[in-house]
C-alpha cells in the first residue's frame, strides 16, 4: 500500500502546494481521495490516469476538496477517441448524491455516458473491497459529516483526516495507524475551531498511537513556522511535512 500526496495545500492559491488531493495504491488498485482543483493533472503527473480510476473518495464536499470532480466527469466524456465504459464509484459524506445531481445540473455534458456511476454516502462504518482491503470511515468533526478514512492491507494501516476537529472521530480512527496522513492547517495559537492546529495533531497521533504523522493541508500560517517541532511537543513518533509529490510505501 502507497500513498502519495498530490496536493498538500488548501483553497489559498500558492506556487509549491496544490489543493487537495491524494492517490493510494493497494495492490494495483489506484484510488483517488478528493479531489481539488488541478488534482487530475498531478495524478497523471504520479502516473495514473483519470480513465483507471474506478474509485474515488470524498471526506467532504468544499470546494477545495470537489472542484475537480466536474473535470473528471467532463474529461471521462469528452477526451478524443476515448469512450469509459468502466464503472466509476464514489463513496463518500452524506449529501454527495445530492451534491453530484446539482453539479450535473449546472454543468452541460458531464453526466456519464456509456458507464455506471455508483454512489455510497457512508458516516461511521467498515466494508470490504478486493483485493482484500478493509475501508473504516468516522465523522471528522470539520462539517457535520464530513469523513475520515482507515485502509488497511495486509496488516497495515493508513489513516487520512480529511479535514478534521478535536471534537471529531480521528483519535478512533487513527488507532494503531502506520502512518497518519493528517491537516495541519494551522500552527499553535490559530486556533480556528473545525481545523486542526500543529499541538491538535501531536495530541490526536500520541493518543492514537500512530507510528509516523504527515502533516499535509498547510495554510500559509503553517508553512511560515515549525509545525513539526510544535507537533513533535506531544507526540514522540515520526513527523514528516508533506510536500506535493511525496510518496511513501505503508
Amino acid at each position: 500500500m502507497t500513498v502519495t500526496v498530490l496536493g498538500s495545500g488548501t483553497c489559498i492559491p500558492v506556487p509549491a502546494r496544490g489543493a487537495p488531493g491524494y492517490l493510494v495504491r493497494i495492490g494495483r488498485t489506484p484510488i483517488l481521495v478528493d479531489a481539488g482543483p488541478g488534482t487530475l493533472a498531478r495524478l497523471m503527473a504520479a502516473g495514473v490516469s483519470y480513465r483507471d480510476l474506478a474509485l474515488v473518495l470524498v471526506s467532504h464536499l468544499h470546494p477545495d476538496h470537489t472542484l475537480d470532480l466536474v473535470t473528471l466527469f467532463q474529461a471521462n466524456n469528452a477526451t478524443p477517441g476515448f469512450q469509459r465504459t468502466l464503472p466509476l464509484s464514489l463513496i463518500g459524506c452524506r449529501e454527495l448524491s445530492s451534491f453530484l445531481s446539482r453539479l450535473f445540473e449546472i454543468y452541460d455534458g458531464i453526466q456519464p455516458e456509456g458507464y455506471a456511476l455508483d454512489i455510497r454516502e457512508v458516516e461511521a462504518e467498515t466494508a470490504s473491497y478486493p483485493p482484500g482491503w478493509k475501508l473504516t470511515t468516522g465523522l471528522s468533526g470539520h462539517t457535520p459529516w464530513s469523513l475520515c478514512f482507515r485502509f488497511e492491507y495486509r496488516g497495515r494501516i493508513l489513516t487520512y483526516s480529511g479535514d478534521a476537529s478535536v471534537n471529531g472521530d480521528l483519535a478512533r480512527i487513527a488507532k494503531g495507524a502506520d502512518l497518519l496522513l493528517c491537516e495541519c492547517s494551522l500552527p499553535d495559537g490559530w486556533s480556528v475551531g473545525d481545523h486542526l492546529s500543529a499541538g491538535d495533531v501531536g495530541a490526536i497521533a500520541q493518543e492514537a498511537g500512530v507510528g509516523h504523522v504527515v502533516l499535509t493541508h498547510l495554510y500559509p500560517p503553517s508553512q511560515d513556522i515549525d509545525v513539526v517541532a510544535q507537533v513533535r511537543r506531544s507526540y514522540d513518533g515520526q513527523v514528516t511535512l508533506a510536500s506535493d509529490g511525496w510518496t511513501c510505501t505503508v
